[in-house]
């Protein structure tokens, strides 16, 4: 055999062992490696209303809530097909149905004759978001129908507030008293959130889309044909009242159709796979150079570590000045019964937390398990809601809460109070039913237009809730003089008529007397005459006096009347004898 024979004898032999090596080790391991491919979990796409207990549960609370795809009527009474859904899944809201269903707000509706005033003040709204308020009129089953007005003017150009970034709002409006409320239909005030940050005007916009109403009131029933009344009003969430949450949205449980991470085999298999699969799985790889035999992998995924998916934290839900105390419960593999549990802040090393005013938040903390060689953490998230305390009143002056003073006079007031929740708080004086001062002190001046009863009023609110203090002023009348202007001297002529005029004012708006000292004038109401003659030569000293019955002013005049010579007078002539 010669060189060229044995070279191409050679390299055949190579070729064949190579592509035999391939085999084996496609064999044994497969094409190579293959990047995992995952089955896609499938993420809720529908979500629905919630209603009564479930909505209150502590796992529902802790749940972001969710706009609607397209607009959701209202359907509080649920006489609709479907009344809680399902609807397809809108965005996101950015926040949980506790905290949805957290807000609250407080106010006064008041009625004078044909006109009203809405005060209303808000607190744990979405920060900067963009309300409207409405004043709707609502008929009860069996035919329910809502009739969505703005409140204000009809082009709703009066009805809108916007959030502080601290979610607290206000919003107050003069406008025409609301229908009143009997046992058929009933006039609401309600806010809704806009999530898109726009208002609609006249519409309220399209609820569940892009309009969410989140607190109402229902105007009572007046009990009397008074013209003048105050409706205190204390706002409600939806679940709160009895029906389902209308505009904002929980997503619909999803069974998965494979665990997150699961490894899934490519379908499609190529000629060379499907033969190593026909090959036993144990077949022996031949041994390198070194003499080592590689190992050998029967399922290459079992390579491969699946990651756990992280497990939800544990959700409690308390209110302020609850206890907190968490009581975990664990099992060791190895039967070790000498497990230590620890706690993050704000917990103690007990798993206990006195909860105090103040704490109102979310807090995320630790539970730790240790068999003294290794440890295992759950997370708890703690909710723990705000326990909404009225203010109170500590010291209020003056004691008395009846006063009597008279007109010109003053009293000074003031309040000492204080918040169990820490909330800051604001002071309206009224007096006679108007806002006359925003300080803790206040100091009532009696005019002279006073005289009568008066009432003064304090009202301290933490935003949400509010307290009072009335106290009662008699204001005694307080007599004012009439004023009687001056009247000047007069020098007159025997014979000639002397006419003096008095004029005097009373701020009081009493009737005046007058009267005059000299008994030669002649009077006549408020004017006096003295016709002289030729005996009436001489001064005068002559005082004017007007009275209102209580008091009297006086003004003195000098009168000179000078002589007129008169001729002498013939009365006879005889002849002299």
């Amino acid at each position: 055999m010669n060189f060229k024979t044995k070279s191409f004898v050679a390299l055949l032999i190579i070729s064949i062992f190579l592509l035999s090596s391939c085999e084996v080790y496609q064999t044994l391991y497969g094409t190579g490696p293959q990047k995992p491919v995952q089955k896609e979990v499938n993420e809720p796409t529908k979500v629905v209303r919630v209603e009564g207990e479930k909505a209150k549960d502590s796992e529902y609370l802790a749940r972001t809530v969710y706009a609607a795809a397209s607009p959701t009527e209202h359907d509080a009474f649920k006489v609709g097909p479907s009344p809680l859904g399902p609807f397809d899944k809108g965005k996101s809201l950015g926040y949980t149905l506790g905290q949805w269903l957290g807000a609250g707000g407080i106010g006064i509706y008041s009625v004078d004759g044909d006109k009203a005033e809405l005060s209303l003040s808000f607190k744990k709204l979405v920060p900067n978001g963009v309300y409207t308020v409405w004043c709707s009129r609502m008929t009860f089953p069996p035919e329910p129908k809502i009739v969505d007005m703005p409140c204000g003017k009809e082009d709703g150009s009066e009805n809108s507030f916007t959030a502080d970034e601290k979610g607290n709002g206000d919003f107050s409006l003069k406008f025409k008293p609301l229908e009143e409320s009997t046992k058929e239909t009933a006039s609401i005030i309600a806010i809704a959130y806009h999530s898109d940050g726009k208002t609609y005007g006249v519409s309220p916009g399209d609820f569940g889309l892009n309009s969410h109403i989140q607190t109402f009131f229902l105007l009572p029933q007046q009990s009397s044909n008074a013209t003048k009344f105050e409706v205190p009003i204390k706002f409600v969430n939806h679940i709160d009242a009895g029906f389902p949450e209308q505009d904002v949205f929980v997503e619909v449980e999803e069974e998965e159709t494979a665990p997150t991470g699961e490894m899934v085999k490519e379908e499609e298999k190529t000629g060379e796979e499907n033969k190593a699969e026909e090959k036993p799985k144990t077949e022996e790889k031949p041994t390198d150079e070194s003499g080592v035999k590689p190992e050998v992998i029967t399922n290459p995924n079992e390579a491969m570590t699946e990651e756990k998916p992280k497990e939800k934290p544990v959700v409690v839900v308390v209110q302020e000045t609850d206890l907190v105390n968490l009581v975990p419960k664990a099992e060791d593999p190895d039967k070790n019964t000498n497990l230590v549990f620890t706690f993050t802040s704000p917990l103690n090393e007990k798993g206990e937390w006195q909860t105090n005013y103040g704490d109102a938040g979310e807090y995320t903390i630790t539970v730790t398990a240790s068999d003294s060689e290794s440890t295992t953490s759950r997370d708890v998230l703690i909710i723990v809601n705000k326990k909404e305390e009225s203010p109170k009143i500590d010291v209020a002056k003056p004691i008395e809460s009846g006063l009597a003073i008279d007109e010109i006079q003053s009293v000074d007031f003031s309040v000492v109070a204080s918040d169990l929740n820490k909330d800051p708080l604001t002071y309206v004086w009224k007096l006679d039913g108007v806002d006359d001062g925003t300080d803790s002190k206040y100091t009532y001046h009696a005019t002279y237009d006073d005289a009568g009863t008066h009432t003064v009023k304090v009202d301290v609110s933490d935003g949400l809730s509010s307290v009072s203090k009335i106290w009662s002023v008699d204001v005694k009348n307080v007599n004012r003089k009439p004023v009687l202007e001056k009247i000047e001297d007069i020098k007159a002529k025997e014979t000639d008529k002397i006419v003096v005029t008095a004029l005097a004012s009373d701020d009081d708006k009493d009737s005046i007397e007058y009267s005059i000292s000299d008994q030669r004038f002649k009077q006549e109401g408020n004017v006096f005459t003295w016709q002289t003659d030729y005996d009436s030569a001489g001064t005068y000293q002559v005082t004017v006096t007007a009275s209102d019955g209580k008091d009297k002013s006086e003004k003195t005049f000098t009168a000179t009347v000078e002589n007129v010579n008169r001729p002498p007078v013939i009365i006879d002539i005889v002849q002299k004898k």
